[in-house]
């Protein structure tokens, strides 16, 4: 059975915005887009380049160098620049608070 650890309340994810976490020395990226979170690592697959700071919209992530973009729910990248998704993780929302599963087999 898959192990949920919490990461982050809801309430500090802003809407169309994201929060950024470090799990066992991994950064995460909690994304709020619609209402619905999700957790992507913290790099965009095109140049390896930080997530953090990029436009969240209609279940999409904008990388903030290149403007690259990324499926939030599966990570599909997007446009010319890379074919590589992002790493998504297996979250939830419990109580108000969000929790990842860090397992590979379940991300």
């Amino acid at each position: 059975m898959p192990e949920y650890r919490t990461i982050a309340k809801v309430a500090d994810v802003p809407t169309n915005g994201s929060k950024l976490v470090v799990v066992d020395g991994r950064e995460l990226l909690v994304c709020n887009s619609r209402d619905e979170i999700h957790v992507v690592e913290n790099r965009c697959s095109h140049q390896n380049q930080p997530l953090e700071g990029g436009r969240v919209r209609n279940g999409y992530i904008f990388c903030p160098v290149h403007g690259m973009r990324f499926k939030l729910d599966n990570g599909e990248a997007i446009g010319q620049l890379t074919r590589v998704p992002l790493c998504v993780f297996d979250s939830r929302v419990v109580d108000g608070e969000v929790q990842v599963c860090l397992d590979p087999s379940t991300s």
